[in-house]
């Protein structure tokens, strides 16, 4: 799974794609960003980005929803963003060179990094498109703050900066997930009061995934839309390697599922999957499901590309 760069050392890359900085012919760019040193619990998701790439299956064929991705779409590995200076990057490198990626015309699949790198990926994505939408898998609502500190930046308020920002259209974006570990009630306050629209995981323990994809779509409809999926989403018995694990969430195939059913056919402009944290992993399980969910979003590429219809017709995204 390794590819050779250009100057000539060892590149590991995700499947075994080609590694390289020139973006403009691919359908779908993979991005690491290896960044946690705006974490408030446990540190150590700067070895997700290495820990999703050696845990991905060559096989390209989603048998979930029966396409072989590689006959639509091809894709390259940029390799990680320069976080040699994390300071000077959050704000200025990461939203620049996000940027000029996204200026090609590829769609992004940033893997990070703790979920503070979201926010500077939307500043490059409001200069490309203006405010998108977002649909945001998390156990957390990471839309705390205050009003009197807006300059402070770490893995619980990017989406509070990205509504201060006008980064995002709040109205037509949704949180889904959020459950137990949350300060109190208040914590959803700026948020609601933004428009900025919540599924508790209780709620869809209770209706089960296929309304849940149902409110999803609803909400973001035509809209170009940016996904965001913190593995902290899924339960920390299927995905202990996080820094942050809450209980009661959801098992792998409810996530996989929930992604084929919500996000198949959207106008989807880029991608992260975020909080990956390798080093307190048991045995590889949440880098393997974490680069089953990248399959996942590739997929969506390939769909898109191909034509929603013509799986649709087949019966198999309906039923996935």
């Amino acid at each position: 799974m390794n590819a050779i760069n250009t100057d000539k050392k060892v590149q590991l890359t995700y499947g075994g794609l080609k590694s390289s900085t020139d973006t403009s012919g691919a359908d779908y760019t993979i991005i690491g960003i290896p960044f946690d040193i705006r974490t408030t619990y446990r540190p150590g998701t700067r070895f997700g980005p290495d820990g999703i790439r050696r845990a991905f299956s060559t096989d390209s064929v989603n048998e979930a929803v029966g396409i072989d991705t590689s006959k639509y779409v091809k894709g390259v590995d940029y390799g990680d963003l320069d976080m040699w200076n994390a300071e000077k990057a959050y704000l200025g490198s990461i939203p620049q060179e996000m940027k000029a990626i996204l200026g090609t015309g590829t769609i992004p699949i940033v893997l990070g990094g703790d979920h503070s790198i979201t926010f500077p990926e939307l500043l490059a994505y409001k200069d490309v498109y203006g405010p998108v939408s977002i649909i945001h898998f998390d156990s957390h609502t990471d839309t705390w703050g205050s009003d009197t500190d807006k300059e402070h930046h770490d893995h619980s308020t990017p989406f509070r900066r990205a509504i201060e920002y006008d980064c995002i259209d709040p109205k037509t974006s949704i949180q889904v997930g959020m459950r137990g570990g949350l300060f109190d009630e208040s914590d959803f306050d700026f948020a609601n009061d933004a428009g900025l629209e919540h599924i508790y995981a209780v709620d869809i323990h209770h209706m089960g995934i296929e309304k849940t994809a149902e409110l999803i779509r609803k909400k973001v409809g035509n809209n170009k839309v940016m996904v965001t999926f913190d593995i902290d989403f899924v339960d920390p018995a299927f995905a202990p390697g996080t820094g942050t694990p809450v209980s009661c969430g959801f098992t792998s195939r409810q996530a996989l599922k929930l992604i084929r059913h919500a996000l198949i056919g959207l106008d989807i402009v880029g991608f992260d999957l975020v909080e990956v944290a390798p080093n307190y992993d048991a045995g590889g399980i949440t880098s393997i499901l974490a680069s089953r969910i990248v399959k996942e979003f590739i997929t969506c590429v390939a769909c898109k590309k191909a034509g929603i219809k013509e799986y649709a017709k087949k019966g198999m995204i309906e039923n996935v």
